[in-house]
């Protein structure tokens, strides 16, 4: 276990280190923004520190390492309620196999209708910006390590359609057995969208995490994202359940990150309830982004 732990600690500072030339000076550098958005009410309520849990389907966005740990079937849906006419809605599934499980995830969001306007400033025909990725995950534990990869189709369309091939890659260690668990993953890795002439790089990520259960009831987690286009993110968050009955729990989530530090008003606070009932789960988040106004998620997973 102290192997393992030096080993984590290490690659977190040589992380830090080596990506310590990465600031705010890199905002707006990179295309296929929409990437960055989080995935699942759960795990978003939870200040999107996920990396190192990644028990549920939305693990093909977070770590595809954490699909390896499902034993069942699984779905997720989540519909998103973002600012003016924006929607942000997804799909993922997990299919368990014996020889490692596949994942399929579906991300799409629709920008509404803009006016077009000419050169000149003149009205010309109005169009609907959209943006998807579709993805596909496999993920096997290989020596007691969790080890996961995805590969995404990612398409941008304003007037002109963009499209992109990505790579994501993961790994997850369960430390303390039913206790601590390390996750790291690196997102986004590939080719430019390239509209016309330029192409423009995407988003890539080093995410570092750790998931600790306190107790059965009660999980907390803490995330450093590390992005190319901009400084270091810190991201923590916790989930309680109270156990109603033996196949009826509810559970409340807080969490906290500094992705939108930049902006003014209430931000950084995210929070969160869920109802779980068999094998079927409801999740709620709120995310509040300071001047531009508050986001909610709601999230519907089935096992079978």
């Amino acid at each position: 276990m102290k192997k393992a732990l030096l080993c984590f600690v290490s690659v977190v500072f040589l992380t830090l280190e080596g990506l310590a030339f990465m600031s705010k000076d890199g905002s707006g550098t990179t295309s296929g923004q929409f990437l960055k958005l989080g995935i699942g009410a759960r795990a978003v309520s939870m200040g999107e520190a996920f990396t190192g849990i990644s028990d549920d389907a939305t693990a093909i966005y977070w770590n595809p390492s954490g699909i390896s740990r499902l034993t069942q079937k699984e779905i997720s849906l989540m519909y998103a309620m973002w600012f003016e006419e924006i929607s942000y809605n997804n799909l993922f599934y997990v299919h368990p196999m014996k020889i490692g499980n596949f994942g399929l995830g579906l991300q799409y969001v629709n920008y509404g209708s803009l006016d077009g306007l000419d050169e000149n400033g003149n009205p010309t025909d109005d169009f609907t910006p959209t943006d998807l990725a579709i993805t596909i995950s496999y993920s096997r534990n290989i020596k007691g390590i969790d080890t996961g990869i995805s590969a995404k189709y990612i398409s941008s369309k304003i007037k002109e359609t963009a499209t992109a091939i990505a790579f994501d890659i993961g790994a997850m260690k369960q430390v303390i057995e039913e206790k601590l668990n390390i996750g790291l993953v690196v997102t986004n890795l590939g080719s430019g969208l390239k509209y016309i002439s330029e192409e423009s790089p995407l988003p890539m990520n080093i995410k570092i995490g750790a998931g600790y259960k306190i107790t059965k009831d009660i999980t907390t987690a803490i995330d450093i994202v590390i992005p190319s286009d901009n400084e270091i993110i810190f991201s923590a968050g916790g989930e309680y359940n109270y156990r109603i009955k033996e196949n009826l729990i509810l559970s409340g989530r807080l969490g906290y990150n500094t992705i939108t530090k930049e902006i003014d008003g209430l931000k950084g606070i995210t929070a969160g309830l869920g109802a779980n009932y068999k094998n079927y789960k409801l999740d709620y988040a709120f995310v509040p982004y300071g001047d531009l106004g508050n986001t909610h998620r709601i999230s519907f997973g089935i096992k079978f």
